[in-house]
């Protein structure tokens, strides 16, 4: 059951047409790879889905609904959760506290961390979320002191902390250490199936670790989509791309 769906989407900045009548469909439950070299569209893909950009032309549809003029917060509220390529973190706070905050789902932060308190402070669900992302040995520890893969992680913690049914993941293991991208793969796989993730990534070892299927993006429209030892083996996905940023 498709839970995302674009519907030849575009969006143009001035005459230049970032993403061009582009559709995808997106299972529940299913981890897809957007594939694309630089200025393909891809994180303006990302942009229409949440709202942080509105469409030039074409719908966005989540689970059923028309998402497209819908506020950056409604779409959030809805159960679309984002992280972006740079981690927003605050670096002040604890990492506990990061994720208190991550709970406010249209609370303000300290109200939220009150609510956390006496509602999630020592759930299964906080419980799991830390063992996933491996920080719960730093809890109280600045956010400002992590490592740059530890500060990804706690990112990717605040994320779920929404809970959302929908994740959207921009090159997530950018500036990672090769065993902090095997470690951010595991996360990611355990992800799969109660969660719905799309990934923006360049790292063609991360990307054949984690990927259910691949879709790529050329000039801001479709070019290809296959498994990801089909999409390696086409020659004009190739051509464009993997010749670029295979090696990566």
């Amino acid at each position: 059951m498709s839970i995302l769906e674009l519907q030849g989407v575009s969006k143009k900045f001035g005459d230049f047409p970032a993403v061009n009548e582009f559709s995808l469909s997106v299972d529940q439950g299913e981890l897809r790879c957007l594939l694309g070299p630089n200025g393909a569209g891809k994180s303006t893909c990302m942009d229409l889905i949440t709202g942080r950009q509105k469409t030039s032309g074409g719908k966005v549809f989540f689970k059923g609904e028309d998402i497209t003029d819908n506020s950056e917060h409604k779409i959030v509220r809805s159960g679309i959760g984002r992280k972006f390529q740079v981690p927003a973190v605050f670096p002040h706070l604890s990492v506990e506290q990061n994720l208190e905050v991550a709970f406010a789902k249209g609370r303000g932060p300290f109200a939220a961390m009150g609510v956390f308190r006496r509602t999630l402070g020592h759930s299964n669900r906080f419980d799991e979320i830390i063992e996933m992302i491996g920080l719960s040995r730093r809890l109280e520890d600045l956010a400002g002191l992590l490592s740059h893969g530890e500060t990804q992680w706690l990112e990717i913690g605040m994320v779920l902390m929404q809970d959302p049914d929908l994740l959207l993941m921009d090159e997530p293991t950018a500036g990672m250490t090769e065993q902090e991208t095997l470690k951010t793969s595991e996360i990611f796989n355990r992800l799969k199936g109660s969660h719905t993730l799309i990934v923006v990534e360049h790292d063609m070892s991360f990307v054949r670790q984690i990927a259910d299927v691949v879709t790529v993006m050329h000039m801001g429209g479709f070019l290809a989509q296959r498994t990801i030892t089909e999409i390696e083996a086409n020659p004009e996905v190739r051509d464009v791309y993997l010749g670029e940023e295979g090696d990566h």
